[in-house]
């Protein structure tokens, strides 16, 4: 891969990392979930990680192999350095790291923080990838985000239920 930028099939290629990564994480995370109703949310944002994964696929099959930037883009080189230092990190490029934590992580309030700081960290590396999407697949884009951002908002829901 190019240091500084990336094709559209490597940035595609991230994103389906970041989610078969979270899909692992919360099928992991429900089957060792001793409260039903953090169980049934892990399941549930389980099986969105897996339509996240399907979108991003047949996006994947479009893209090809060019570089989805429109032109040049003041911030595209440092949205790369970013994209590229957020894949770097365990949590996007070991699978087994969210599974640990999933099973490592005894309190569940912990392993909601966990998803919750997973969940952020997506939503940052989606909105760095949107710089240099093309056009026409940015509302697909958009609508992942927009999801994300329910996960983040279902997790934090829990979270504060559990405190009471």
């Amino acid at each position: 891969m190019d240091p500084v930028n990336f094709t559209g099939r490597e940035i595609i290629e991230m994103a389906l990392e970041i989610e078969e990564n979270g899909m692992k994480f919360y099928s992991d995370a429900a089957r060792a979930a001793k409260k039903e109703e953090v169980r049934d949310l892990f399941k549930t944002l389980a099986e969105e990680e897996g339509h996240h994964i399907r979108i991003f696929s047949d996006i994947k099959k479009l893209v090809g192999d060019q570089f989805t930037g429109e032109g040049f883009h003041p911030y595209i080189a440092e949205a790369s350095e970013y994209l590229r230092s957020m894949a770097d990190t365990e949590v996007f490029t070991n699978p087994e790291e969210g599974a640990r934590a999933a099973v490592e992580l005894t309190d569940e309030a912990e392993v909601l923080d966990y998803a919750i700081g997973m969940e952020k960290d997506s939503i940052l590396f989606y909105y760095e990838f949107e710089k240099v999407i093309l056009a026409k697949d940015r509302p697909v884009l958009e609508g992942l985000i927009e999801q994300e951002k329910m996960h983040l908002g279902k997790l934090t829901e829990l979270k504060s239920a559990l405190k009471r």
